[in-house]
């Protein structure tokens, strides 16, 4: 429909005093998709240069002007080459004496002027070709052009839309889809653009107008981004999904504490927010450890855990668990850089888990000096990540956790073992990690 079309709907509307409801985000929708369906279904047409393809209406005019001129040139050159040629006669090199020159004044007019009736029509076809050509190339193009303008007009609409509503649970509906439509290749320049615009203006919302339900939103919009976030290979769309994971995360933390009763867990203890923060990106974390062709990045849960405090207990307890599982080792060592990433923080429930860390840590420590040729870096940052602990306990005042038997054990292996041999800084910082605990 055009934008005159979405306009009278829109009108009735609101006429019937309705706003921005799932109903107006399906017109809303429906209306981004159908001209984006149409613009991609004619880029799969005949190939196209790209460089005709964005050519200006004044470069084509200019072209016109200049093959009409090259055409009269063409005309006026080819008038003087006849008149050169009537008459003129063609010498050929004498190669014996029997040769005799050829006189274009012979030939037959009649039978030139029928040749010449024979091949105007196929000159006259060829150059209608290329003009009828150029045309529907320069129709395509301003077809395009005037859909690429109509999704950019409806975007405005849906601009002063959220603003004027805030982030409601229909808002949420428009997310993924704009972040889905600023994915297709033909979602380029203005278009792109603006999308942009309006996640900028959506992240700067005050918070007053965030207006969704967390409840609401983990029906919906959470899995939605958590699949734009999956499987997108655009690294800004990412962001952008994730930047909305943030802000409903924020708003969730931010908001007041039910007076309903608290559910329960399945071990019996009520789920705080952070455990819900720490649930929004869990699949997330699964596929960064578990999925070796993943697409999630590993500064997502970097900034989880400086972003919200309440999360880097769970997020802690969580990964602790993939340094003794199947995992591979490489993300086993993405864990063990995560974990250093929340002891950073040092925050006392982190601590809380040290012993599940500890134990942890022994367990792949052992596995990693058990192994043909371990590598040095692996060893040194299980290390460090034990000596870390300690160190949160001590800023914090507390005494430092036991250190499991298994754990010492390990550490102690770290001084006899023969990659120590080769790397003099491993025996130091198994020492340090020993008497960090002794105490």
């Amino acid at each position: 429909c055009s934008y005159a079309e979405f306009g009278k709907q829109w009108y009735q509307r609101r006429v019937r005093g309705k706003d921005l409801d799932s109903d107006g985000v399906s017109l809303i929708m429906d209306a981004l998709e159908n001209a984006s369906k149409e613009i991609e279904s004619e880029s799969e047409g005949e190939p196209e240069d790209e460089d005709e393809e964005n050519e200006s209406e004044n470069d084509d005019e200019d072209e016109d002007e200049e093959e009409d001129e090259d055409s009269e040139d063409e005309d006026s050159e080819d008038d003087e080459e006849d008149d050169e040629v009537e008459g003129m006669q063609i010498d050929i090199p004498n190669q014996d004496d029997d040769s005799e020159d050829i006189d274009l004044s012979d030939a037959d007019e009649e039978e030139l002027k029928k040749e010449d009736d024979r091949l105007g029509p196929a000159f006259t076809s060829l150059t209608q070709f290329k003009k009828d050509e150029k045309a529907f190339k320069k129709e395509k193009a301003v077809k395009k052009v005037k859909r690429v303008h109509f999704q950019v007009k409806i975007l405005d609409f849906v601009d002063i839309l959220i603003e004027e509503v805030g982030f409601t649970a229909a808002t949420m509906e428009v997310v993924p889809f704009l972040l889905k439509l600023a994915s297709k290749p033909s979602s380029v320049g203005p278009l792109y653009e603006r999308i942009l615009s309006i996640f900028k203006g959506l992240f700067a919302m005050k918070s007053e107008k965030l207006t969704l339900q967390f409840d609401e939103a983990k029906k919906t919009a959470i899995p939605e981004l958590q699949k734009v976030i999956l499987k997108s290979t655009n690294k800004k769309i990412q962001q952008l999904a994730s930047q909305s994971l943030f802000l409903l995360c924020k708003k969730h933390l931010n908001s007041p504490e039910p007076k309903k009763k608290k559910r329960k867990s399945s071990a019996g203890k009520a789920p705080t927010r952070g455990d819900d923060v720490c649930e929004v990106f869990r699949c997330l974390l699964d596929d960064l450890l578990g999925n070796k062709n993943t697409r999630v990045d590993k500064n997502l849960i970097f900034q989880l855990v400086e972003r919200f405090a309440d999360a880097r207990a769970p997020v802690a307890l969580l990964v602790t668990s993939y340094l003794t599982s199947d995992s591979s080792l490489f993300a086993k060592m993405q864990a063990i850089a995560i974990l250093q990433r929340v002891l950073a923080f040092a925050d006392a429930p982190v601590l809380s888990h040290a012993d599940k860390m500890l134990s942890a840590l022994g367990v792949l420590l052992s596995k990693l000096l058990a192994a043909y040729n371990p590598s040095p870096h692996h060893v040194r940052e299980c290390i460090k990540l034990g000596i870390k602990v300690s160190a949160v306990a001590q800023k914090l005042e507390s005494p430092a956790p036991a250190l499991p038997k298994p754990t010492a054990k390990a550490l102690e292996d770290v001084l006899s073992s023969d990659v120590a041999m080769k790397y003099n800084d491993l025996p130091n910082l198994a020492k340090k990690a020993l008497s960090a605990f002794a105490g």
